[in-house]
């Protein structure tokens, strides 16, 4: 074979499973922040009582006692680490914007796990971050089938 005849032949595209896709890590990488942030407040809240200096109370050391703590650091961890890897595949103008889901997660699993209040104004906010996560997703769904 030639040298151009080498580069005129069409290459298999290879297609990733649906679990290794872009959108399915960034809802992975949101779930992860999620699970995170929801372990740390619940470790922040089961330590408030320890009494400690005025600075260490104040800079939150005492909570480093909870192993709720120490699993919101680990699952942050992994997020983080989700979250290089999309953006390596994922422009960050398209990848930030889908990774607000976590704006969604946050006060359902607050609501569901903590019995925390959601308003209706913040029931109205997350509708509204979800719309727009959709929009950002289908737009990038669209562009990259066209590749």
């Amino acid at each position: 074979m030639d040298h151009m005849t080498m580069h005129s032949e069409a290459s298999p595209v290879v297609r990733r499973p649906w679990y290794r896709g872009p959108l399915a890590q960034l809802a992975l990488n949101g779930f992860l922040i999620a699970v995170s942030e929801i372990m740390l407040k619940k470790g922040a809240t089961a330590t408030s009582h320890i009494p400690a200096p005025a600075w260490l109370a104040r800079l939150g050391v005492t909570a480093l006692v909870s192993w709720w703590v120490w699993g919101g650091i680990a699952t942050h961890i992994l997020g983080f680490l989700t979250w290089l890897n999309i953006l390596r595949f994922v422009p960050l103008s398209i990848a930030y914007p889908i990774a607000s889901v976590v704006h969604v997660l946050i006060p359902l699993g607050a609501w569901w796990f903590l019995g925390e209040r959601v308003s209706p104004v913040r029931w109205a906010g997350i509708l509204l971050i979800v719309a727009g996560i959709w929009l950002i997703a289908q737009t990038f769904t669209k562009a990259e089938e066209s590749l």
